[in-house]
């Protein structure tokens, strides 16, 4: 099965009934035509929405502040009228990136929220993010990846058992569904604690069915392999090494260590490869300083050092900022998530990772 039925069949279920966009770059186009070709097939009616990278950096430079702040109309439009979209990844050099001010980004950012949400969890649009499609050989360079293998494993990661991995799902948020506390342990003097009661446990498995769509889970990505939630706003507390070299804004961040202190970030921390990192936070707004994100990877053919470090088969991640489009209560304009390797995790008194092994 291409990749394409794939995601049509398999993870968006399309029907007849559905309406759906695509969002695309033009290294994306026989991908996108291929998705829409399978959505034909089903009686779906399609729509193309493209972007370029100069329309991109000619966005950000050009409009002011303001303007960059209020949602578009078109991408309002696009939401309200759609019962399914798919993310054909994003631009195709990441060097258009480094020219986007941090201060535009935020703005930028501020007006996408506003414009896709809350309105496409009140129109329960199902979305699909896919991660081939950001497999350029620029980007591959702008991050010192190697191109033929980050594209071999990426293709592997995107075409595993489904139900195989969504069995593995249920049964890592089984495990956590009655935990508290959260202690995350592990290389660099990691040790964090978070409060998870009464949070829902999210599998990202590839696959938006029934269940999903009645716990407003409607968002997911290829390749998937991860069980998160959005912990408690203000119960972190302790230090996190995030080891894991992560791509952002056109630059790699490595070595970041964040120190939560009485519920916020008290500190972010590294070397000169957070220089961009921080200059992105400081632009933010809102509840930037909170807990975001906390995920368990379980993919066994995905890799960590890529652009999907969180779905890595024992990858444990963490995220702080904007976490509205994970069903969070956290309203910002910047989001990171940042992943470790090695990890230790223990919640309700089980160890759920051992060393980066799911116990």
């Amino acid at each position: 099965m291409t990749l394409a039925k794939s995601v049509v069949e398999d993870c968006l279920r399309i029907t007849e009934d559905d309406n759906v966009t695509v969002f695309l770059y033009p290294h994306n186009i026989p991908l996108a035509e291929e998705i829409a070709e399978e959505c034909f097939r089903k009686g779906a009616d399609v729509n193309l929405s493209l972007y370029t990278d100069r329309y991109m950096e000619s966005y950000h430079r050009l409009l002011p502040v303001e303007n960059l702040k209020r949602p578009s109309v078109f991408c309002k439009a696009l939401t309200e009228n759609s019962t399914a979209e798919f993310f054909l990844g994003g631009v195709y050099d990441p060097a258009t990136l480094r020219k986007i001010q941090p201060e535009k980004n935020a703005a930028a950012s501020e007006g996408e929220t506003k414009a896709h949400f809350p309105l496409s969890r009140e129109k329960k649009v199902r979305t699909l993010s896919i991660g081939l499609a950001s497999v350029t050989k620029p980007r591959a360079k702008a991050y010192g990846f190697d191109y033929a293998k980050w594209d071999r494993i990426v293709r592997s990661a995107s075409s595993v058992d489904y139900k195989k991995l969504a069995a593995t799902g249920r049964g890592l948020a089984n495990s956590l569904k009655d935990a508290g506390t959260v202690t995350v342990t592990g290389p660099g003097g990691t040790r964090l604690s978070f409060d998870v009661s009464g949070r829902h446990w999210r599998v990202s498995d590839g696959i938006i069915d029934e269940e999903d769509m009645r716990t407003e889970n409607f968002d997911d990505e290829v390749p998937s392999g991860v069980v998160y939630t959005t912990p408690v706003e203000d119960s972190a507390s302790g230090s996190v090494a995030l080891n894991a070299p992560t791509p952002f804004m056109g630059t790699t961040v490595e070595g970041l260590r964040l120190s939560f202190k009485g519920g916020r970030l008290a500190q972010l921390s590294g070397g000169a490869s957070i220089a961009r990192l921080k200059k992105e936070y400081t632009s933010g707004s809102g509840e930037k300083d909170r807990i975001a994100y906390f995920g368990i990877g379980f993919n066994p053919k995905a890799k960590v050092g890529y652009l999907n470090n969180n779905v890595a088969y024992g990858a444990v991640s963490i995220g702080f900022g904007g976490n509205e489009f994970l069903g969070g209560n956290n309203k910002a304009n910047f989001t990171y998530v940042g992943t470790i390797e090695g990890a230790t995790v223990r919640a309700g008194g089980k160890t759920i990772v051992k060393d980066g092994r799911i116990a």
